[in-house]
C-alpha cells in the first residue's frame, strides 16, 4: 500500500476466527480514497458472510465515485443491508448474522471527507496532534459516553459495551428510521490522518494512547502496527481492525520572523594603556555607526505628511460636528447617557473570541467551559471556506429576548461549514446559508420558525438544472 494509506486485521488473542473486514483502496486513478472497517456480527461463519458482502458491495458501488458522495454511500449501505437480510432467509444457520461498518471517502482533490456509520465502529479525525471521534457509537453505552455521562474509562468495561442498537442486516429499509445510518462530512486538510478501527481497538487502548502513538514519528504502517500491537497487550479479547489514512499533500507553513539586526553602538576599547585600537579599523567603525544612526532625509516628509493630514481630516470632522450641531442631529457618542455600546453576553464573547482566535478548520465546544446556553444578542457571522463546529456534550445556542435575528450567518463564500451535536432554541431563523455550504449532523431546532434558511446564488441568465435534496 502507498505511504499514506494503510490497513490491517488481527483475530486478537481470545478467538480463534477473525469477523472483520476492511477497505484501503484508492478508486478513479487515485483521486479518491475509500477507507472503512466492517465487523462481522453472528457467530462463526454468519459475520464473516456479512462483512465481506458488504466489502464487495460498497467497493462495486464506489468504483465510480458520484458528486453526490453521501447519498452513493446510503445506497451502498442499503443495497447491502438488503442483501444481508436475502441471504438469510430460509438459511436458520445464518439468522443471526449482521454487520456494522464506518465507511469514509477522501475527496483528496478538494480535501474532504464525507463517511457514513453504523453500529460501533469508528471513525477518528487526527489533526494537529489531537484525536477528534467522529462517528458517534449507536449503542446505550455509547451514548452515555458521547454526552458526557459516562467517562471512557468506565464505559470501557461496562457490561453492555457490546450491545449495539443498529446494524446492517437487522432491519429491511421500510423497518429503519430516517437516521438510521449516521453520515458527515468534515475538511480534510494537508497533514490530517483519519483512523478507522474496530471496538476491539477502541475497548482496549483508551483515546489518549491512541493519540500518543499517531503521533508517533513513523510511518502509517508502524502505526498501525502499534495501535494493534498495543490491543493485544491489554488482552486481545475481540479482532482487532485498523484503517489509517493521511492527507500527504504538503501543509502550509509560515516563515518564521527573523528578529531585527541589532545595531551596536557602544564601542569598548582597551583600558589597560597597554594596546590601542587599529588606526586603520577604528575610523571605519565609527563611520558605520554614525551612517546607521544619521536619520534619513525623508523621515521629516514622512513626519510632516503624516501631521499635516491629521490635521485636515480633525479640521473636517470638527467642521462636520458643528454642522450637526446647527441642524439638531449631534450624534449620540457627544452623550455618554445616549451612546450605543456593543456589548456582548459572557458566553457569547467567548464563543466569539475563540471563533475568532481559531487556528485550523476544526472548532470544538466542550460542554464543561459552556455550562449554560449560550445567549445570542447578535448573529454569528462565519466567513471562513471551510470550518467544523462540533460540541462535546450539551451546547446550546439561545436567543436573548431582545434580539429578534438568525443565530448563525454563513458567508456566501462559504463552500463547507459543518455544525455536529449543536442545540439551537428560540430563534425565528437559526441560520442563513447560501450555496449548499451547510452540513448539519446531531443538529437540533427547538422553537425555531424557520430552522435553515437556504439560498442559491446563480449566475446572471445562466440555465440551471437539478433539484434541492430535502435534507
Amino acid at each position: 500500500m502507498a505511504a499514506y494509506l494503510f490497513g490491517m486485521t488481527d483475530a486478537g488473542k481470545v478467538r480463534d476466527n477473525n469477523e472483520d473486514v476492511f477497505i484501503a483502496e484508492e478508486v478513479m486513478n487515485g483521486q479518491y480514497i475509500i477507507a472503512g472497517v466492517i465487523d462481522g456480527v453472528g457467530g462463526y461463519e454468519g459475520g464473516e458472510i456479512a462483512a465481506n458482502l458488504t466489502r464487495d458491495i460498497i467497493l462495486e458501488e464506489l468504483a465510480v465515485v458520484s458528486t453526490d458522495i453521501t447519498t452513493q454511500l446510503e445506497i451502498a449501505f442499503n443495497l447491502a443491508n438488503e442483501e444481508i437480510i436475502s441471504r438469510k432467509l430460509g438459511n436458520q444457520d445464518l439468522t443471526n448474522m449482521a454487520c456494522v461498518a464506518t465507511v469514509a471517502v477522501l475527496d483528496k482533490k478538494n480535501n474532504l471527507l464525507h463517511y457514513i456509520h453504523v453500529g460501533d465502529t469508528r471513525l477518528y479525525l487526527f489533526r494537529d496532534n489531537s484525536l477528534v471521534k467522529l462517528s458517534h457509537d449507536q449503542s446505550f453505552v455509547g451514548f452515555l459516553e458521547d454526552s458526557g455521562r459516562l467517562t471512557e474509562e468506565a464505559a470501557m468495561i461496562h457490561p453492555k459495551r457490546n450491545q449495539i442498537n443498529q446494524a446492517l442486516g437487522v432491519a429491511s429499509r421500510m423497518g429503519m428510521t430516517d437516521v438510521y445510518f449516521e453520515t458527515g462530512s468534515s475538511p480534510f486538510l494537508p497533514g490530517d490522518m483519519i483512523l478507522v478501527c474496530s471496538d476491539g481497538l477502541t475497548d482496549l487502548v483508551d483515546k489518549a494512547k491512541i493519540t500518543a502513538l499517531l503521533n508517533g514519528n513513523v510511518s502509517i504502517q508502524v502505526k498501525a502496527k502499534q495501535l494493534i500491537q498495543e490491543a493485544n497487550d491489554a488482552g486481545g479479547k475481540d479482532n482487532i481492525t485498523i484503517v489509517l489514512a493521511k492527507n500527504d499533500k504538503a501543509a502550509v507553513v509560515h516563515e518564521k520572523a527573523m528578529p531585527v539586526a541589532k545595531v551596536i553602538t557602544d564601542i569598548h576599547l582597551p583600558q589597560d594603556g597597554l594596546s590601542k585600537p587599529n588606526e586603520d579599523i577604528l575610523p571605519q567603525v565609527k563611520q558605520e555607526v554614525r551612517s546607521v544612526n544619521k536619520p534619513k532625509n525623508n523621515s521629516l516628509l514622512y513626519l510632516f505628511s503624516f501631521l499635516s493630514l491629521a490635521f485636515l481630516c480633525s479640521s473636517i470632522w470638527l467642521y462636520l460636528d458643528r454642522e450637526a450641531v446647527k441642524n439638531g442631529t449631534a450624534m449620540a457618542i457627544d452623550n455618554p447617557s445616549t451612546a450605543v455600546i456593543d456589548t456582548l453576553k459572557p458566553q457569547e464573547k467567548l464563543f466569539n473570541d475563540m471563533l475568532t482566535k481559531i487556528k485550523g478548520d476544526t472548532l470544538l465546544l466542550n460542554d464543561s467551559v459552556f455550562k449554560s446556553p449560550v445567549l445570542l444578542s447578535k448573529a454569528i457571522n462565519i466567513t471562513t471556506d471551510t470550518l467544523l463546529i462540533k460540541a462535546i456534550g450539551n451546547i446550546v445556542f439561545k436567543r436573548d429576548s431582545a434580539y429578534k435575528g438568525p443565530a448563525i450567518i454563513l458567508d456566501p463564500g462559504s463552500k463547507h461549514i459543518s455544525i455536529d451535536n449543536v442545540v439551537f432554541e428560540g430563534f425565528d431563523t437559526a441560520i442563513v446559508s447560501y450555496n449548499n455550504a451547510l452540513d448539519l449532523k446531531n443538529t437540533r431546532f427547538i422553537n425555531c420558525k424557520l430552522p435553515v434558511q437556504a439560498s442559491f446564488l446563480f449566475a446572471d441568465s445562466s440555465f440551471v438544472n437539478g433539484r434541492i435534496a430535502k435534507k
